[in-house]
């Protein structure tokens, strides 16, 4: 139901509203522009149509929710929206919108009523990047890897992905214990981080693999990032002491198709490949390559 009263016309009552609450509110006129306003609001408010405040797409979803609660009289559900204050930065609320009116079919306008959710969209904010991050590295994980390679895949980007699988990390971990692994994995990240652009997109999918999704890149400048970071891991293994293990990589390479999947099968292939022919070097499968019995097969350390 809306609110039905007799108007005094200064503004009274809204202001009356306004100071028993909390919350933010906005007086619109049955067109929908803002008469009075409080709050952080007030100063953008005053003498503009209510959709106005509201991010560009989002201004016809509340100018039809305004226009439904005048005609149908009736107050209508919480909307969450950006919207703009004095200061022009958008922050997020969500608004209800009560129509205010003198009895039936003689609408004279609305109380919006908006509250701040900006912390808790922060926090949801904050809840999704920790959902996609790998927390050993801070690359995305292998479902935001995913996402973004269906993504691609699906816009028929053009584009490369290179998967990089360090040699030997198993029998790493059995020697030296899995607190040695993961700062070597630290210690591998951020070499990654030195020899990538930010362009390139960088994920952690398994637990020593690594892919490097670089959109918009041919085969070549593909190969000539993968042959950096095998370069630089044999360098460091030329500097260990006798008997360590080596610190290298496979890395299989691979040109973005529409189909991520086989995009991501013929990856595998490729690191497969790689190790099959001595470890720490690239190898590109080609596009139509099926070896559908090796793919089930684990890879070799």
């Amino acid at each position: 139901m809306g609110v039905h009263f007799v108007p005094r016309g200064d503004g009274t009552l809204y202001r009356l509203w306004a100071g028993l609450s909390s919350e933010i509110a906005l007086a619109c006129d049955a067109g929908g522009r803002i008469t009075e306003a409080t709050g952080p609001l007030s100063g953008a408010a005053t003498g503009r149509p209510l959709w106005d405040l509201a991010a560009p797409r989002q201004r016809e979803r509340l100018r039809a929710a305004f226009v439904t609660a005048l005609v149908h009289e009736c107050r209508s559900d919480w909307i969450e929206l950006a919207l703009r204050g004095a200061g022009g930065a958008r922050e997020w609320f969500e608004l209800r919108i009560d129509p205010v009116t003198l009895g039936p079919d003689h609408a004279l306008g609305a109380i919006c009523v908006a509250r701040s959710i900006e912390e808790r969209r922060r926090l949801e904010r904050e809840a999704f990047a920790a959902a996609m991050t790998d927390p050993l590295t801070g690359f995305t994980n292998r479902a935001a890897f995913i996402a973004m390679l269906s993504h691609l895949a699906e816009q028929r980007a053009e584009g490369c992905l290179a998967l990089v699988d360090l040699d030997r990390f198993r029998a790493f971990n059995l020697r030296h214990g899995h607190a040695a692994g993961d700062r070597l994995l630290i210690s591998f990240a951020d070499l990654l981080r030195e020899l990538t652009g930010p362009e390139q997109l960088l994920s952690r999918i398994d637990g020593e693999t690594f892919a490097i999704t670089m959109p918009g890149a041919d085969l070549a400048a593909g190969r000539a990032t993968a042959e950096a970071i095998t370069n630089a891991l044999a360098a460091v293994a030329l500097g260990t002491e006798r008997g360590e293990l080596p610190f290298t990589a496979s890395v299989g390479l691979v040109a973005l198709g529409s189909d991520s999947d086989a995009t991501l099968r013929a990856a595998e292939l490729a690191v497969t490949e790689a190790k099959a022919r001595g470890r720490a070097r690239v190898a590109t499968c080609p596009a139509r390559r099926r070896v559908p019995w090796l793919w089930r097969q684990p890879r070799s350390a």
